[in-house]
């Protein structure tokens, strides 16, 4: 029984998987690299505080803005195509800002790159709830958020790496311009996998999207497991799943779906207002003003990635056993308690007391990283019906997008 409860993974769902949370080391390797880099970038083209700040935020911005005009393509022409457009943009983001020799063109560069983001983390965790069964849900999805972790520690290493043996125009350069390499191999990869199974059975495709599940779920899964999420595809009826207006037009007159929109909404809100992207962008900045030495808070920021990735590998077993809010409830509590000792810490006198201030950050990021981290993600993957998921998922990322912008934009930190 307990076999037949928890499906194993098959080969080709951990190759799809793998292949599409790509897209979260790119998102988090855009974020690690900036925070490291943004020095080397000002000293070497000559710009001002506040035309940094623009350089950092305006992927962020656009990042929203992706996420809202990209509601419509992911209904109407798929999962895929939106992903492997994403990953066309990073490529060429990544480029231009490695070639960059001006403000104009860093900031047309990080514009595209935030366009990436934005449909990336839009479409990514739809395809992988919707190709996973349930059983695997939680965890699958959260490994896209696993994998910003694991991007924003290999920025940091990428950029000590850089920083000791390359010069100050070259260490930024290809810190930044190596982010293209995944990118492409996302693209390439995403020519061998399939569409989405419960998009194809919406649109009317229930023999195409069948060959895609039983494809996924491989030759271990039982019977019993195949068939039963097979009759699920066939059981739905083709649906118009392009049209957005129509859409809103339905939530805004049916009570369950604004209820579930504004549960979508709010916990994406929740993540960033929380203040994580603080520390992710300003990590070493906030270890030098604790009175750590430049040098030490660079290789710092990787422990500070590290611990909330921690928090989500302890969580991946969890989401299936204990349910969303068991894990997003004392995560909020945690991490809150966490940023109460940072307060004090300050307050007191961080000169004195710099090591409860280090402590109180990792602390906040491990509890994050047990349930904020992932569970807005994991949650607006699956409370809406598949002929508003596009909507919903675009609503939810701009939302997060909005939020994360304000953090970017008004945190300034000297």
């Amino acid at each position: 029984m307990e076999a037949e409860e928890r499906p194993p993974l098959s080969g080709a769902l951990v190759l799809l998987t793998v292949f599409a949370v790509l897209g979260g080391f790119l998102f988090g390797y855009d974020t690690g690299v900036v925070s490291g880099a943004e020095v080397f970038v000002q000293n070497d083209l000559g710009l001002s505080d506040a035309k940094i700040q623009v350089v950092v935020s305006v992927t962020v911005l656009f990042a929203a803005v992706g996420s809202a005009l990209a509601g419509a393509p992911l209904q109407a022409r798929g999962r895929k195509p939106v992903i492997m457009v994403a990953s066309c943009f990073y490529c060429v983001g990544s480029l231009t800002v490695a070639a960059a020799r001006g403000f104009g063109e860093l900031v047309a560069g990080r514009v595209v790159l935030g366009l990436g983001v934005g449909l990336s983390s839009m479409a990514i965790p739809v395809y992988v709830a919707e190709a996973s069964p349930a059983e695997l849900r939680g965890r699958l999805v959260s490994c896209y958020n696993l994998f910003i972790v694991l991007g924003q520690a290999a920025a940091c290493g990428v950029n000590i790496v850089c920083g000791t043996y390359l010069g100050t125009s070259s260490r930024w350069r290809v810190s930044m311009g190596v982010a293209a390499a995944p990118a492409f191999l996302q693209l390439v990869g995403f020519f061998y996998l399939p569409e989405s199974p419960r998009w194809l059975a919406q649109t009317g495709d229930v023999d195409g999207a069948a060959r895609v599940l039983e494809t996924l779920r491989g030759r271990a899964a039982s019977s019993e497991t195949i068939e039963r999420d097979l009759q699920q595809l066939r059981a739905m009826e083709p649906e118009d799943v392009g049209d957005c207006a129509q859409g809103l037009s339905e939530v805004r007159r049916t009570p369950h779906l604004r209820a579930t929109f504004g549960l979508g909404l709010g916990l994406m809100a929740l993540q960033q207002f929380s203040g994580v992207n603080t520390i992710m962008y300003y990590g070493a900045a906030i270890l030098i003003m604790c009175g750590f030495e430049e040098k030490d808070s660079v290789a710092l920021t990787a422990v500070l990635a590290l611990a909330q990735g921690l928090g989500i590998v302890v969580s991946l077993p969890l989401w299936e056993r204990c349910g969303r809010r068991r894990l997003l409830i004392p995560s909020a509590l945690a991490a809150a308690a966490a940023m109460a000792c940072v307060a004090l810490a300050f307050w007191a006198g961080i000169d004195t007391y710099k090591y409860v201030g280090l402590l109180g950050v990792v602390t906040y990021l491990v509890g994050f990283g047990l349930g904020l981290s992932s569970g807005p993600w994991v949650v607006n993957a699956e409370i809406y019906p598949t002929r508003l998921r596009g909507l919903g998922q675009a609503s939810a990322c701009t939302a997060n997008w909005a939020a994360n912008y304000v953090v970017a934009a008004c945190v300034e930190i000297k």
